[in-house]
């Protein structure tokens, strides 16, 4: 079960920017059943897609992503 204050969260791996994408929605980010790829996110700061998604459970972890310490 997922936590109603757990956040989304994305690191450019190229880049290094860290953002907060939103609440969890883990259904918007898993491959559909027609067999089509999961959407690929990409950063708003580089274009890069090297993109990895982090899930921040409350807002103390979730600044703690975007300050770098996790």
């Amino acid at each position: 079960m997922i936590d109603q204050s757990s956040m989304l969260c994305a690191h450019c791996q190229r880049c290094g920017r860290r953002s907060v994408l939103g609440r969890v929605d883990t259904a918007a980010l898993t491959s559909t059943a027609n067999g089509e790829a999961p959407p690929r996110l990409r950063c708003d700061m580089c274009g890069g897609r090297q993109v990895k998604l982090f899930n921040a459970n409350g807002p103390v972890e979730m600044l703690a992503f975007l300050n770098g310490r996790i």
